[in-house]
């Protein structure tokens, strides 16, 4: 069993009404795995799923790379401005 730290940002943190979290994990699984895994839990990011940014201990990362204990994964939405 593995615990990941979630972190959500901008407008992710009202759907899934939580900045940051502890989620325990079976087993290590890829980055795109448990994104697929958050989103069963909040369908509501569903639409933004492919878009979403994703850090991996504070860098951005390949959504291949797999996740160990103690990792702290942060989801961002998609950024735009002028």
């Amino acid at each position: 069993m593995i615990t990941v730290r979630l972190k959500v940002f901008a407008s992710l943190r009202d759907i899934c009404e939580f900045s940051e979290r502890e989620i325990q994990l079976s087993d290590s699984m890829s980055v795109n795995k448990f994104l697929s895994y958050i989103v069963e839990q909040f369908p509501a990011l569903k639409a933004k799923e492919e878009y979403l940014l994703v850090a991996l201990n504070e860098e951005y990362c390949d959504r291949n790379s797999l996740l160990k204990d103690g990792d702290v994964v942060a989801i961002f939405p998609p950024v735009s401005g002028g």
